[in-house]
């Protein structure tokens, strides 16, 4: 009974070790095959906020050429772990698909740790038809809790 009871421990154990061994927010591999076009950049934010090495960024790259006065259709997302205590920039880079379907792509980006949002873009999408660009980021407004029904 005791040699059961320990063996199921141990596997217990080892199943949660291997699943708190993965990060939130890996990187997955793209649904589309064929030709990419790889944007680069830097994010850029202020000198004095601190980034911890938890934080994960997550960017989403969508088609804007129609512009945003309608649902723009998402072609591409990614997300990292940046792994390293420090400041801005942030080196990035995403691919997309190369179709010409997509000459001017919107991307969303947020920098975050599991269930909170740090910092984000300035604007609420940055637009390129190139292949680099440097997107400001601004901190995000602090949540504010509704006390209407007591604490």
């Amino acid at each position: 009974m005791i040699n059961r009871r320990s063996t199921l421990l141990a596997l217990a154990a080892t199943a949660l070790l291997a699943g708190g061994c993965t990060t939130m927010g890996a990187k997955r591999e793209p649904v589309y095959s064929g030709p990419t076009k790889t944007i680069k950049g830097y994010l850029r934010g202020s000198p004095l906020a601190r980034l911890s090495p938890s934080s994960v960024v997550y960017i989403t790259a969508y088609d804007a050429t129609n512009g945003n006065s309608k649902p723009m259709p998402v072609i591409g997302e990614t997300s990292f772990t940046l792994g390293r205590s420090g400041y801005f920039p942030i080196a990035y880079e995403i691919e997309i698909p190369a179709a010409k379907s997509a000459p001017k792509v919107a991307l969303s980006v947020q920098i975050g740790t599991p269930g909170r949002i740090l910092f984000a873009n300035d604007r609420q999408y940055s637009q390129t038809t190139g292949r680099s660009m440097d997107i400001s980021m601004g901190e995000t407004p602090p949540r504010i809790r509704n006390f209407r029904r007591g604490l």
